[in-house]
């Protein structure tokens, strides 16, 4: 007997988790498949929702639409789970040199910037020699992306809603009705495997670039506030433990940790506090290389959809296209050449 559903979900990473329970609060019914990769971005994510970034200090393209929509998601989900996944945070950013601080005057004065930048700090605290100050990034938050994942999958599973167990892609059978795949019937299918859509038969051409990341889990010895500097330290909830990181490989796509020792490095020569080291975690970001999501139908597989590519900005981007994808695949709305073009 096979268990009869609307969409089927291959992946449980962040892509999978805000999709299943959009599409599941819109009254459709879900199967998700997972392998439950520990080496997934999801898993290891700090979880950073950033509106300024880069030399410039330029405002993410398109922020104005998608934190509404990221908190939107997220505080949906804490209502209905009973819990708490999204903080907002205040960011203290260093400014590194006289090229940064010039961009810095620009923003300051620019009205585009008021919502996103605070005020600048020429004596900041948390910096060792912080010659050009720092500047206070609003509307950064951070999510609790441990806590989003497990408590979704501990929900799934108790509505029979999420087998923890690889795809076999040999064995989907597409039918005019639907897929069969696994014990699963479904009208449709979308893939959210982040970057093991590189073992996809019908995703693995799309023009991933993919990139590890390390961070460190820290337990600190006093307080501290969200530091940016060309890395980063993240305070938890509890304020007693941080996530510090984060690099960027992409030529090592192993599961070896071999950045500690320089991300601790960088700590030591900006912040200069005392820490004490918990543990190290890698994880490959689904990055792509024109900086564009993956989404929309799969032309090679009739009423098989893609989510992903999203990078580093998934705590962002994900709910707003999460949103949009539901209007396409429930009411025809339609989706952007530029994320359907590749597919």
């Amino acid at each position: 007997m096979s268990t009869e559903v609307d969409f089927l979900i291959v992946g449980h990473g962040l892509a999978g988790v805000i999709l299943s329970f959009e599409l599941m609060r819109r009254g459709k019914s879900v199967m998700v498949l997972d392998q439950n990769d520990p080496n997934s971005a999801s898993r290891v994510a700090a979880g950073i929702i950033n509106p300024v970034t880069g030399h410039r200090l330029n405002i993410t393209d398109k922020f104005s639409e998608f934190y509404p929509a990221a908190k939107r998601f997220y505080r949906a989900f804490e209502q209905h789970h009973k819990t708490s996944v999204f903080r907002q945070v205040s960011q203290s950013r260093l400014i590194k040199n006289q090229g940064q601080y010039d961009f810095l005057q620009k923003r300051l004065n620019d009205p585009a910037y008021d919502k996103v930048l605070g005020n600048h700090d020429k004596e900041p605290d948390h910096f060792l020699n912080p010659q050009f100050g720092a500047i206070e990034v609003k509307q950064s938050a951070t999510i609790n992306t441990e806590l989003l994942l497990e408590t979704s999958q501990q929900h799934l599973l108790s509505v029979d809603s999420l087998r923890l167990q690889g795809v076999d892609y040999a064995a989907l059978i597409a039918q005019a009705d639907g897929f069969y795949l696994q014990g699963v019937k479904a009208k449709r299918l979308i893939f959210c495997e982040g970057y093991q859509a590189m073992n996809n038969p019908w995703l693995a051409k799309l023009p991933f670039k993919l990139a590890k990341g390390e961070i460190i889990d820290l337990k600190l010895d006093s307080p501290l506030p969200y530091l940016s500097w060309g890395h980063w330290l993240v305070p938890q909830a509890d304020s007693q433990h941080a996530r510090l990181g984060s690099s960027y490989d992409w030529n090592d796509l192993s599961s070896d940790i071999v950045h500690t020792e320089s991300l601790l490095q960088s700590l030591e020569k900006h912040v200069g506090v005392s820490v004490s080291l918990m543990g190290s975690r890698s994880g490959i970001r689904p990055t792509t290389k024109h900086r564009v999501p993956f989404i929309g139908q799969v032309r090679a597989l009739p009423n098989a959809y893609c989510f992903n590519g999203f990078g580093s900005k998934g705590c962002l981007l994900i709910p707003y296209y999460a949103e949009h994808l539901c209007d396409f695949l429930l009411h025809g709305s339609p989706l952007a050449s530029e994320l359907t073009q590749w597919l």
